[in-house]
């Protein structure tokens, strides 16, 4: 997905450490939003068909939309689920429905979060039968039942299966770990790029730390659509 981004300038960086997962800390002067989806830290995660379709999976929008909302997310993130059920639905209506905008995720499992990281493993297997937006609703919406279970898994996969994949494709992914490649890559995307908090939004040019509302969100979405 990162071969369509766009050039960027500065990116802004706006705190808003009350309603984030951890507590952020100073950054050294952030990168572009293009080198947040481009950077790969791993040599052994050559493109291949799977990772292609899984990054295509998590890409919400037209491929001429001229702003990219990048969000950085962990699924057992409360601050994370607020923002997929309070603003994701109004930015779809409003904007990705409309050509002006498209948003992509990058998964930021926190080691706090135990059941953090075989929900994003479950999405982004789902993502690469075309189901991640799908499943990542139902996750974010049942997280209150899973985010304590000793194996959440199962009840996990219940929700993809629920969403519409494969199951015999689903498992394949599970069992060659294909899916935990693409997590541990966001991650090092995400740390190289200075993320240390969920959830991060890379909106055109600006950077944001923390859930915000959504008069809030859309206003620093209007200022990059228009080129501010």
């Amino acid at each position: 997905m990162g071969t369509h981004m766009p050039r960027t300038l500065v990116i802004l960086l706006v705190i808003t450490s009350a309603l984030a997962c951890s507590d952020p800390k100073p950054e050294p002067p952030p990168p572009t939003v293009r080198q947040v989806i481009q950077q790969h830290a791993r040599a052994d995660l050559r493109p291949d068909s799977f990772s292609m379709a899984a990054d295509r999976g998590r890409v919400l929008g037209d491929s001429t939309a001229p702003v990219w909302v990048v969000v950085v997310s962990d699924f057992q993130c409360e601050a994370c689920k607020q923002w997929n059920e309070e603003v994701l639905p109004d930015l779809r209506d409003r904007y990705v429905s409309r050509g002006k905008v498209r948003v992509a995720l990058l998964n930021r499992p926190l080691p706090s979060h135990v059941n953090a990281m075989p929900a994003a493993l479950v999405a982004t297997c789902a993502a690469a039968e075309g189901r991640f937006w799908q499943t990542a609703r139902r996750i974010f919406a049942t997280q209150s039942r899973w985010k304590d279970l000793p194996d959440a898994r199962p009840f996990l996969d219940s929700l993809a299966l629920a969403s519409g994949v494969d199951s015999a494709a689903h498992r394949i992914c599970s069992d060659q770990a294909r899916g935990q490649k693409l997590v541990r890559n966001d991650e090092e995307r995400t740390t190289a790029s200075h993320v240390d908090s969920v959830p991060t939004f890379f909106i055109g040019t600006h950077r944001r730390v923390g859930a915000t509302s959504w008069r809030t969100f859309f206003a620093v979405l209007d200022s990059a659509i228009a080129g501010k």
